[in-house]
């Protein structure tokens, strides 16, 4: 399945898209803080998807359990903070060079690194503009 930030995500397609089963989905949801939809058949909303992304990378790659990124993760500020605290580098570093070739090409770490260099770009050029006036 591609992964796409313009893609609206039912229960069956955002599991599809991380390789598991409805209800192994349906358990991350209290450990991640992912908002299901309302109704039966409804889509996830961009940032309960962008959550579920940085769960996957945190138990998938990152290999934390998901008591783990419940008790630590979470109270730290983020998986980003909790890297920094814990590995000394941020999530972006640990992304692009400290993890195998093979997961790299993984398509939701590829959406993280997108959406995170997407964020800093942004963050640059919004304090561009603000030094500017």
């Amino acid at each position: 399945m591609k992964c796409d930030e313009n893609v609206i995500y039912t229960q069956k397609s955002l599991a599809e898209r991380y390789g598991i089963s409805i209800s192994a989905l349906q358990q991350w949801y209290p450990f991640a803080g992912i908002v299901k939809p309302k109704k039966r058949g409804g889509y996830f909303a961009l940032d309960a998807v962008e959550t579920a992304d940085i769960f996957y990378v945190a138990i998938k790659i990152r290999r934390l359990t998901r008591e783990e990124y419940l008790n630590k993760v979470i109270p730290a500020g983020g998986l980003d903070k909790f890297m920094r605290e814990v590995n000394g580098m941020n999530l972006y570093e640990f992304l692009t060079k400290h993890i195998p070739w093979k997961e790299k090409e993984n398509l939701i770490v590829k959406a993280v690194i997108r959406r995170i260099e997407r964020d800093e770009t942004y963050q640059r050029s919004s304090s561009e503009f603000a030094n500017y006036t």
